[in-house]
């Protein structure tokens, strides 16, 4: 288990695809429907969650100029036509009318230890914002299996050496037999996937990656944590027999317990079955 991050040029810090619309149509719609379930912030990160939009904001203008443009407080959405002006009480849910991207935003406590203090989740992959909000990095991805073990110490350093101005970026795949963007839950489920054979697996499983990014705002020292998803059906993303190998050899050399936590085994037998047989393929 490595961290695997790599450094990330400013300008490719936020992504826009054909997907744009349809995205923030759907957290829009989210937080309609259960706002806590999706954005939750402590009463002190308010500061924190202004320095954020100010600098996201910032950040559209000199590199989507074409889709984003200021008015007055807030910023006119072009490909949307809406007008978004953030909540001075909770600046960080206007993200959600801007960006593809969820936002957690974190904050060294009295003892050092980055601690979560406010969140836009509208995509989660298995997780829920509520059961996270105020822990720290340790708390958080305690039920990661290996993660105190070897990952702990290297995330407390690299948020201890975070720096304003250095953007780093890595990704992280699943495999889903659901593509809803908003999964709460399902970590460590032994049936999901269950009714899938060699036959379906490929149409029925989705490959899930979340694209996420780590900076620091400068005033009020805080770490910024993006994640965006994307997904595509499992024989969309493995269409080579080199890229069945790869995916093959990946799962089987995950420890079984992390197999277990990323809720394979109800598909496990089919998904391999349908891999070797890709494996043999030459396209």
């Amino acid at each position: 288990m490595v961290l695997g991050l790599k450094v990330l040029a400013d300008a490719d810090w936020i992504e826009i695809d054909a997907a744009f619309a349809d995205d923030l149509a759907e957290k829009q719609r989210l937080i309609a429907a259960d706002r806590a379930a999706v954005f939750q912030a402590l009463p002190d990160s308010v500061p924190a969650q202004r320095e954020f939009f100010d600098h996201l904001t910032d950040h559209l203008g000199r590199y989507h100029s074409q889709s984003f443009r200021r008015q007055g407080d807030g910023v006119r959405v072009v490909p949307t036509g809406r007008l978004v002006v953030p909540d001075p009480a909770a600046p960080l849910l206007a993200a959600a009318a801007l960006v593809q991207e969820d936002v957690l935003l974190l904050q060294p406590g009295p003892d050092g230890a980055f601690r979560l203090v406010a969140g836009l989740l509208a995509f989660p992959t298995r997780w829920s914002l509520a059961e996270k909000m105020g822990r720290p990095l340790a708390a958080i991805h305690a039920p990661v299996p290996g993660y105190g073990a070897h990952l702990e110490r290297p995330m407390d350093r690299l948020f201890a050496g975070l720096r304003p101005g250095r953007l780093l970026w890595r990704s992280n795949w699943s495999l889903l037999d659901d593509p809803a963007l908003h999964q709460p839950g399902g970590h460590g489920s032994g049936t999901a996937g269950r009714a899938l054979d060699a036959a379906t697996v490929g149409e029925r499983l989705w490959f899930r990656v979340e694209r996420q990014t780590l900076s620091l705002l400068p005033d009020t020292g805080t770490a910024v944590f993006t994640v965006r998803i994307h997904q595509a059906r499992l024989q969309d993303r493995v269409r080579t027999a080199a890229e069945a190998r790869d995916m093959r050899d990946a799962i089987l050399e995950m420890p079984e317990e992390m197999r277990r936590y990323k809720s394979m085994p109800g598909f496990l037998a089919a998904l391999l079955q349908w891999l070797e047989e890709h494996a043999e393929q030459v396209k």
